[in-house]
């Protein structure tokens, strides 16, 4: 009933062992790194207690913040239910990775992931030149920035950049004013949101003039929203096109 344990129990079980994943997992835009041709081809929820009780399962899974009315029924029922935080690190990735392979019986699966994530991941940052990171400007809707201590920036730092946040000096993320904004020059940029159709106020921001100005002599980027949504293997999705961008620029 989560869209990011989906992507961790498609990677963990065959699919025969699924009753079903959540509807957003078969959107193009939430396609989890080379697991379209599964989650395709399973059944769907939309985190409705009916849906599930049809289905009699054996567990489970849920995001703690979502779906909770449905869940908390569900409990009441006598159902399993596991839910998992969101994650905010690349240790929490692997720490709910063996916890979900506890749950359905895959223990050594679950390392087996673990072990491809860290193998793949070392691989793309040994490609990356020497030198001190530079700053990569990831500009969302009302000027959403991401600072330290988020997995956001994990990936980031991970591609080899650090993220306007950082180099703003905070943690976590905020809504930062244009004009702190402008007092850093990056060497990457991204303004792109899937959330500009239709527009909307929170969206217009990222129209202001000076901030074209910037986006226009700075290289930019486009990462797939779903490479950072969760935290999972397909964040490596993320950190493969950061690391081809600053292979690209030598910064």
């Amino acid at each position: 009933m989560n869209l990011c344990t989906d992507e961790l129990l498609m990677r963990l079980v065959e699919p025969s062992r699924i009753a079903a994943i959540t509807y957003l997992s078969q959107q193009p835009i939430n396609a989890a790194l080379g697991l379209g041709h599964i989650s395709a081809s399973l059944p769907v929820n939309h985190g409705l207690a009916e849906e599930v009780i049809r289905l009699d399962p054996d567990l489970i899974l849920a995001g703690q913040f979502a779906a909770t009315t449905a869940t908390s029924l569900l409990t009441r029922l006598g159902y399993r239910v596991e839910t998992f935080a969101p994650e905010s690190s690349f240790a929490d990735m692997r720490a709910n990775i063996r916890r979900l392979g506890e749950l359905v019986g895959e223990p050594a699966r679950a390392e087996a992931v673990i072990a491809d994530f860290d193998a793949r991941l070392a691989a793309l940052q040994a490609k990356l030149p020497p030198g001190e990171k530079p700053v990569f400007a990831d500009i969302g809707v009302n000027n959403y920035i991401a600072g330290a201590n988020t997995l956001y920036t994990e990936v980031v730092n991970a591609g080899g950049y650090r993220t306007l946040g950082q180099a703003l000096g905070f943690e976590g993320f905020r809504n930062v004013p244009l004009e702190l904004i402008l007092t850093v020059r990056p060497a990457l940029i991204s303004t792109a949101t899937p959330w500009t159709s239709p527009p909307s106020m929170s969206t217009i921001s990222l129209g202001h003039p000076a901030l074209r100005a910037l986006v226009e002599r700075t290289p930019h980027i486009t990462i797939p929203e779903r490479y950072t949504t969760c935290g999972a293997p397909s964040m490596l999705g993320a950190v493969e096109l950061l690391v081809d961008a600053r292979k690209a620029g030598q910064q």
